[in-house]
């Protein structure tokens, strides 16, 4: 920690109160579950209503090279809040925690902030005040409130979640804070109050309005027997219902006279489902789209990983800029905002770099390492990202070959380039096969592995 992150740490928990200008940021992370790269209308939806979304996009900045750290929710989450690749612990995280490797919450604890977490959980077998240095944590936070419709509420199944937040932000409003905002939208069930789905009567769906992987998925529901239009309606009432309670967690923020000293970040731990769609029943109404990247959750194609990021923080974040070179990953979390708030993390031992200069809009994010992915399980597909390449060794259970991809010419990862670049793939299998063996020679993974 920084002297100055010291300091305010002492004067905090001595109860002293800082002028709102000389407190470090508070930090609000609004994370979406299970929504489409391309889910929303300033990422490109052809008929999502996300005005308050899109406004956070407009007084800020926008990210369309942000990863996830894994195709699934414990890993995605796991990422973000130790700055670690989730296939470094053997155990697990979603049922043995982080094997006492510090969190973003653990650092700004220790430097006076007051720390909240609200919603799904999914990142450890404990959950009380006080776990990973959080003080307050509540709001449906488990696998089985996340799956209740909350119709008597009629507001969508968020909605207690953005209270608790809102209520923590209100009792902290004189002191530096952080909560995490993790909501259910758009996880499968998707079964939104019949009223929201009854704001989009008539909509009317047209294939063509959709890249080539959505249609696709559309088709998919048709060949099942699914009413598309019927999916489409209920899923975009999720979302909009997801976007009423960012615009009400934000007008709050306003009218406390915060917005101006907190950032906000708005993502989602991972694309949407592409694969579940045409099962039948609830599945139907998943919905969501990757616009026109390969693959969703459960892969670790660009569609699974590639994630909306918007950053918002007036007069500190830039207005209406749209960043398409920097290339982030939830590792990042972690250490860029605790530079932000003037915490010191020492880089030894993470996987994250801090990308604030990004953020502020001094300059591209260039990595100086590379981003990889694995499951927790022996021998599965491992892949790395490494400047413009992206490159995937398949799995040793089952037959399948090297393949490489130009993301800068190629983004939807159609045209396999690993015969053309034989060079570049060695570089890349060097490095990434040194990373494998680094890590685990098993897994546990016996217990909560709901995503």
């Amino acid at each position: 920690m920084t002297p100055t992150g010291l300091l305010l740490g002492a004067l905090l928990a001595a109860g002293c109160a800082l002028p709102a200008a000389e407190r470090p940021p508070n930090v609000v992370l609004l994370l979406a579950d299970d929504l489409g790269g391309a889910d929303l209308r300033c990422y490109g939806h052809p008929y999502a209503r996300t005005p308050n979304i899109d406004a956070l996009a407009r007084d800020g900045t926008r990210f369309t090279q942000c990863y996830a750290t894994g195709a699934t929710c414990c890993p995605a989450r796991t990422g973000l809040m130790t700055a670690r690749f989730p296939a470094t612990y053997q155990v697990y995280p979603a049922n043995g925690g982080f094997a006492g490797q510090p969190t973003v919450t653990d650092h700004l604890k220790g430097a006076g902030y007051a720390t909240g977490h609200f919603g799904k959980w999914h990142i450890g077998p404990e959950r009380r005040p006080g776990t990973y240095g959080i003080d307050a944590i509540g709001a449906g936070g488990d696998a089985d409130d996340g799956k209740r419709r909350h119709r008597d509420d009629g507001r969508g199944r968020d909605a207690p979640i953005i209270d608790a937040a809102i209520g923590f932000i209100e009792q902290h409003r004189d002191q530096p804070f952080y909560v995490n905002v993790w909501g259910h939208i758009a996880h499968n069930p998707v079964d939104p109050p019949p009223a929201l789905v009854r704001r989009w009567d008539g909509l009317a769906l047209a294939d063509g309005d959709f890249p080539l992987p959505m249609r696709g998925k559309l088709a998919a529901v048709r060949a099942a027997g699914g009413d598309a239009e019927a999916g489409m309606r209920h899923y975009l009432a999720e979302v909009e219902a997801l976007d009423d309670g960012v615009g009400r967690l934000l007008r709050r923020l306003d009218e406390l006279g915060l917005r101006e000293s907190t950032i906000v970040v708005f993502s989602s731990d991972q694309g949407a489902d592409m694969g579940k769609a045409a099962k039948g029943g609830l599945r139907t109404n998943q919905m969501g789209s990757n616009g026109p990247y390969r693959g969703g959750k459960h892969t670790h194609w660009e569609g699974g990983v590639r994630v909306p990021w918007i950053v918002c923080w007036p007069g500190h974040v830039p207005a209406g800029r749209c960043d398409d070179r920097s290339v982030l990953s939830g590792a990042d979390w972690l250490p860029t905002i605790c530079t932000l708030a003037g915490v010191r993390v020492e880089p030894a031992g993470i996987d994250g770099e801090d990308a604030s200069a990004a953020w502020l809009g001094r300059g591209e994010h260039i990595r100086t390492r590379p981003l990889f992915w694995k499951t927790s399980s022996p021998g599965s597909e491992a892949l790395v990202r490494d400047g413009r390449w992206k490159l995937r060794l398949p799995t040793r259970r089952r037959d399948g070959e090297v393949e490489l991809y130009d993301l800068d010419q190629d983004p939807g990862e159609s045209v396999n380039l690993a015969g053309r670049h034989p060079e570049t793939v060695e570089r890349l299998s060097t490095a990434l096969s040194a990373w494998v063996r680094s890590l685990p020679a098993s897994y546990d993974k016996t217990g909560d592995t709901e995503d």
